[in-house]
């Protein structure tokens, strides 16, 4: 699988001259690049590697102004050479380039130091010494470290020897989706847009659709180049310029991510929830709560203000004037606005289209204090549930005692835990038992579906016909105001009773338990029947008339004796049933 390998260190240290050394490619001629249409050069160049073949090299620039397209260069490295010129010695960009290295976990660094035949052996020795003591103060370990020249070609074996080892030391990004951000973006005529960037997570060929990020827009790949190649497929870890088909109206800028269509991994919005790693500043006012800032990730950078969580200050919602994309984990670096200055190193674990308070406090909730294994874990904290049975366990939660499993469904221990007894309460008030519908939980039909399955199964449930209650309860387990309120309504007869007019307490409540039991029909509104009484005036009516038959409303009240006022209702409540159908002002029986 191919590598990325990057430079870093201070302006005018060698970095451009030692990769032309390398590869004997000139890194900076965008005049030239633009002319082409499809190259990848412009701060790129490739080398020939023993061992891992084609190896992609990325030269940043030194210059503090710089330090954001340094960012750029970082994001996707696989190892990095950290250059300090034997002339100047460690300088202050030294230290934040290796930050930025640090802050993007770039682990395999190996310590360049250019223009040796500018010091004798004794002062190389004590520059590497130097600047290690340097890199124990900032990463905590010493490099291994190698002197060369560009100009007399001192060492570049040796460099190359070491790069091999390097690379083979390097532990790879992986991404589960195809994942570029776009560093470069150029439209010719005949040939259309154009994007470079460095690949990761999995491979991409010719026709393969994407969506680029955060503009939510779907885009083609009409061709694909690698180092001057014309190719049909592409591998991750390489340097990619694409030849894009997109909607006339897209405007992709340098920044935006390609990914796969709604992608679980990627996050884009202007909130975010960020967990600081690390405060690099040690300067007079330090890192400021509420302060206007610039984020650095994969290409982009936006401003944006930090607003530190009270409980937990690695935690921080950052407000930003646009939306950008990145990975869930992604790691950011933290600057200065307005200058050059790295403030901190931080990551990406949560993002939101607009500011919602209940959902940063759910958030801050969920991080507090802890780290997630994946994003699959911050959505099961969340919600409380996942049916994905490709997901693992330990892509849920670090403790294994917090999930239980049902069937293909995994709940959140706690979660579930007050789901359940929320509706044993509601089976324990409800005399007549209840229905999914008045299950108050806010998750999906279908998780309310599963857990009164699973209540079912554990036997502390019943379920007869649409309706749930408590294991062991029968239609006779009534209370005494529900009792009453049938004894009233018994006695009432074929007048029924309008139970608005009872004076019982809760006697509405009452009146739908005993309708679900099947021993009350409400015909209208609050006009309610004793089932006896219902079913004698129903059967009187079907020992005359049988399917096929017409029945008028005078038929109706000839036969069961009552007033309009209560066979209207009962036939429309027959039609309802399905056992009428109603015809003009008449009804046939079916």
């Amino acid at each position: 699988m191919p590598y990325i390998l990057g430079t870093a260190g201070h302006v005018d240290h060698g970095k451009t001259a030692l990769v032309k050394r390398l590869t004997g490619i000139e890194t900076s001629h965008l005049p030239e690049e633009k002319k082409r249409g499809m190259t990848i050069e412009l701060g790129f160049a490739s080398l020939e590697d023993p061992v891992h073949g084609t190896v992609g090299i990325v030269d940043v620039p030194g210059h503090e102004r710089f330090i954001r397209n340094m960012v750029a260069g970082t994001w996707g490295l696989d190892a990095a050479l950290l250059i300090v010129a034997a002339d100047d010695g460690w300088m202050q960009m030294s230290s934040d380039h290796l930050r930025v290295l640090k802050a993007m976990k770039i682990d395999s660094i190996l310590l360049v130091i250019t223009k040796s035949d500018l010091a004798e052996k004794d002062m190389l020795e004590l520059l590497i010494e130097d600047a290690n003591a340097q890199c124990e103060k900032i990463i905590g370990r010493k490099l291994p470290a190698v002197a060369v020249s560009s100009l007399t070609g001192s060492g570049i074996e040796e460099l190359k020897a070491e790069i091999t080892k390097l690379l083979s030391s390097s532990k790879k990004q992986s991404p589960p989706t195809p994942f570029l951000y776009v560093d470069r973006v150029f439209v010719l005529k005949g040939i259309g847009t154009t994007v470079t960037g460095t690949l990761r997570g999995k491979g991409l060929h010719t026709g393969y659709s994407l969506q680029i990020y955060p503009l939510n827009e779907e885009c083609r790949i009409k061709s694909i180049q690698n180092h001057h190649k014309d190719v049909e497929k592409i591998d991750p870890g390489t340097r990619t310029a694409l030849n894009l088909k997109l909607g006339e109206k897209t405007n992709l800028e340098r920044g935006m991510l390609l990914a796969e269509k709604d992608s679980n991994f990627v996050l884009s919005g202007k909130e975010l929830l960020v967990r600081i790693d690390e405060v690099f500043t040690n300067k007079e006012g330090g890192f400021k709560n509420h302060a206007e800032i610039e984020i650095a990730l994969g290409s982009a950078h936006a401003i944006g203000s930090i607003h530190l969580n009270q409980f937990d200050k690695s935690l921080g919602r950052l407000s930003l004037e646009g939306p950008v994309a990145s990975a869930w984990n992604q790691r950011a670096v933290l600057i200065r606005h307005g200058g050059s200055e790295i403030l901190a190193s931080a990551r990406v674990l949560a993002s939101f289209p607009s500011y919602k308070r209940v959902q940063f406090k759910e958030a801050f909730e969920v991080y507090r204090d802890k780290e997630l294994p994946s994003i699959h874990s911050y959505k099961f904290n969340i919600e409380g549930f996942v049916e994905d049975t490709k997901i693992k366990t330990q892509e849920l939660t670090s403790d294994k005692n917090e999930v239980i499993e049902y069937g293909s469904w995994r709940f959140l221990k706690k979660r579930l835990e007050f789901w359940e007894n929320k509706i044993l309460k509601t089976a324990q008030e409800s005399q007549a038992g209840f229905t999914l519908e008045e299950v108050d939980l806010p998750v999906p039909q279908r998780v309310k579906t599963t857990v009164l399955k699973k209540l079912c199964d554990e036997k502390k449930l019943e379920k007869e016909a649409h309706i749930y209650k408590l294991s062991g309860r029968t239609g006779e387990d009534i209370s005494k105001n529900a009792k009453a309120l049938l004894d009233a309504v018994f006695k009432a007869g074929f007048e029924g009773i309008e139970i608005d007019k009872i004076k019982l307490p809760q006697v509405r409540k009452e009146a739908r338990d005993l309708i679900k039991l099947g021993k009350l029909i409400c015909l209208e509104n609050f006009l309610h029947y004793h089932t006896d009484f219902y079913k004698k005036a129903v059967n009187s009516l079907f020992a005359k008339y049988k399917t096929g038959d017409k029945i008028s409303i005078a038929d109706a009240r000839e036969v069961t004796g009552l007033s309009r006022k209560y066979i209207l209702p009962i036939l429309n409540l027959l039609e309802k049933e399905g056992k009428l159908k109603r015809q003009d002002n008449d009804r046939i029986v079916l």
